[in-house]
């Protein structure tokens, strides 16, 4: 999938109209309808700004890459805890 087609699914998952998702970006329908049939591009400024309105990353509304899924970090056992209940017995 390309650049246009991800911008055209995104906006149709949000349930946006190119005009509804031109006006949150600040450019016109015209700008949205060009970015979706591969006729121009956005600059990086309207490319944050659909970022945003689309609530997408950066690098996958660009470059087309999924962002990896971090995984919570495993908590680590509190040492002082044990000592104090050693202290306690």
């Amino acid at each position: 999938m390309d650049f246009k087609e991800r911008i055209y699914q995104a906006r149709k998952a949000k349930g946006f109209s190119q005009e509804d998702l031109a006006e949150l970006v600040g450019v016109s329908r015209q700008a949205v309808s060009k970015w979706e049939t591969g006729e121009a591009m956005p600059d990086m400024e309207k490319l944050l700004a659909l970022c945003s309105a689309l609530e997408l990353n950066i690098e996958y509304l660009a470059l087309g890459k999924i962002p990896e899924q971090k995984q919570p970090a495993a908590k680590k056992p509190h040492l002082w805890l044990g000592a104090s209940l050693l202290e306690v017995v």
